[in-house]
């Protein structure tokens, strides 16, 4: 049995995420222990138990040490199944994140799947919905899989109640990231408020825009009132690039007392910061991709906007599971090079 150390690296949540999903690709056992233990409040929490329970579901797995607080879980996955999924997190922790700790193994199982997730879709520290279908599924999907995302509800901090439905038609085998020179052809985004006036959307967009004009690049950002209306009022602004190569985005969440300019500006802050790096994946991208690319087929290659924390940890992480090979050209805080030479991980049909 793997034995996986939460506190190494970042010492939060993505260790057991990633953890999960290798161990259900793998079928590999695992002990986790230190939980948490980089965070203030260390071991499980509500959405890293709703995370376990998923896996443990849909790998048909034993586990021991599932519970609210516990600082250490053994996780011993069988056959991962396929088919329809409905998992509610109960609180407004994170359905993205949740989505990342089952996905690997749905793009490799014997069949298609259908999730339907509840809780939060726009959190801190965690990709809203919109980063996720316009930023990482589209690299994900150019890796051989069909994954496809519809928002049904946005649910916001403190009460969630956010739903997501979510698609995957899987691959034998993933294929390798090489993509050749980025190249922008325009920036979109969309400025969105729920259970808020109209205004705090134009005033987002507005501020963003403004920006963004600095790159000179066609640049569109779109204000949108949500509906059906959230269960807790919220607001945010996500931007992404299009066009070949190029997968990079930003965001902002609104806040109690934050200006609505100051939300738009920090989310096209960040953009333009991630256009000129000239990279071909913005920093979260990064680390989201190399749990696919050790499990893919021949050697991957790209350049990050920035070396992160979180990205060396995913790294670790892949190693104790997988004998995929690494090399970071680079180092942390900076912008950097990966290249990975995956271990071709075919489905178990």
């Amino acid at each position: 049995m793997l034995v996986v150390d939460g506190f190494m690296g970042e010492g939060g949540g993505q260790i057991l995420r990633s953890s999960l999903a290798l161990s259900l690709c793998s079928g590999s056992s695992f002990r986790i222990t230190n939980l948490r233990a980089g965070r203030k409040r260390p071991g499980l929490r509500r959405q890293h138990l709703a995370s376990v329970q998923a896996a443990a579901e849909i790998g048909r797995a034993k586990v021991e040490g599932a519970a609210l607080g516990s600082k250490e879980l053994t996780f011993v996955p069988s056959t991962v199944q396929w088919g329809d999924f409905h998992f509610d997190i109960g609180t407004a922790g994170s359905t993205t994140l949740l989505l990342q700790s089952v996905l690997p193994a749905l793009m490799k199982a014997d069949g298609p799947s259908q999730l339907v997730l509840e809780g939060g879709t726009h959190n801190p520290l965690a990709p809203p919905f919109d980063f996720l279908q316009r930023v990482f599924l589209p690299i994900v999907n150019c890796m051989g899989p069909k994954v496809d995302v519809q928002l049904e509800r946005v649910g916001f901090y403190p009460k969630g109640g956010g739903i997501i439905s979510q698609y995957t038609k899987p691959v034998e085998a993933l294929c390798s990231l090489k993509p050749e020179e980025p190249n922008i052809k325009r920036i979109r985004g969309i400025s969105l408020c729920g259970a808020l006036p109209e205004h705090v959307a134009i005033r987002q967009a507005n501020s963003a825009k403004k920006k963004l004009s600095t790159l000179r690049v066609k640049t569109d950002v779109k204000p949108i009132v949500a509906d059906p209306k959230p269960v807790s009022p919220g607001s945010f602004v996500c931007i992404w690039a299009e066009g070949d190569n190029v997968f990079l985005g930003a965001d902002s969440l609104g806040a109690r007392g934050k200006p609505s300019e100051t939300v738009g500006e920090e989310a096209a802050d960040k953009m333009v910061k991630e256009v000129r790096s000239g990279a071909h994946l913005d920093r979260h991208t990064c680390d989201h991709m190399i749990l696919p690319v050790s499990l893919a087929e021949g050697s991957s290659v790209f350049r990050t906007s920035l070396i992160t924390l979180h990205t060396l940890t995913a790294i670790e992480i892949a190693k104790v599971f997988t004998d995929a090979k690494f090399k970071v050209t680079g180092r942390e805080g900076e912008p950097g090079t990966i290249r990975v030479e995956g271990i071709g991980l075919r489905n178990q049909g």
